[in-house]
């Protein structure tokens, strides 16, 4: 573990990279106690009102506060994103670890099954299951982590 901190200090990137997503997923844990302002409370007095002291970010169509929505909107999409890959890790490492270990025959219908899920494009898989099924946020993640798994392996490869 030692090892992998050292490591990873060096890489001026990557540490970058993990304060950037430390800072989003605390602005998204404390979205409650930092948001100004009630992020669906409209205010039909100040509509499209441009960025000001009280409204850093400005307000929409309705008055509400973009800061105080993008601040909770980010709850979502962090807990998308977090799901999803997670899915998508747990199905490749587990299919990778099975190729890998038996191979032959069972890699090759393993690498099979990738080049099949590769034909279909992401979006349009998203969206002809959303029609099927019912659209929730737990359906949306529940796709995209499914589907997402074969693309590791191609953008991971070493290239020589």
């Amino acid at each position: 573990m030692r090892q992998f901190w050292r490591t990873f200090r060096r890489n001026q990137l990557a540490v970058g990279g993990g304060f950037v997503v430390a800072v989003l997923v605390l602005f998204a844990i404390f979205a409650p106690a930092i948001a100004p302002w009630d992020p669906n409370r409209p205010d039909t007095k100040r509509v499209f009102a441009p960025p000001s002291m009280s409204h850093w970010f400005g307000t929409d169509q309705l008055g509400r506060d973009v800061l105080s929505r993008v601040l909770y909107g980010s709850r979502i999409s962090l807990a998308v994103g977090f799901v999803s890959v997670g899915i998508a890790t747990v199905i490749g490492l587990l299919l990778g670890a099975t190729a890998g270990y038996h191979g032959g025959a069972i890699d090759s219908g393993i690498m099979r099954l990738v080049d099949l899920m590769l034909v279909f494009p992401r979006f349009f898989l998203l969206l002809a299951v959303l029609a099927f099924l019912q659209p929730s946020i737990w359906t949306i993640m529940a796709v995209i982590g499914l589907t997402g798994w074969m693309g590791w392996r191609a953008s991971c490869a070493p290239s020589f």
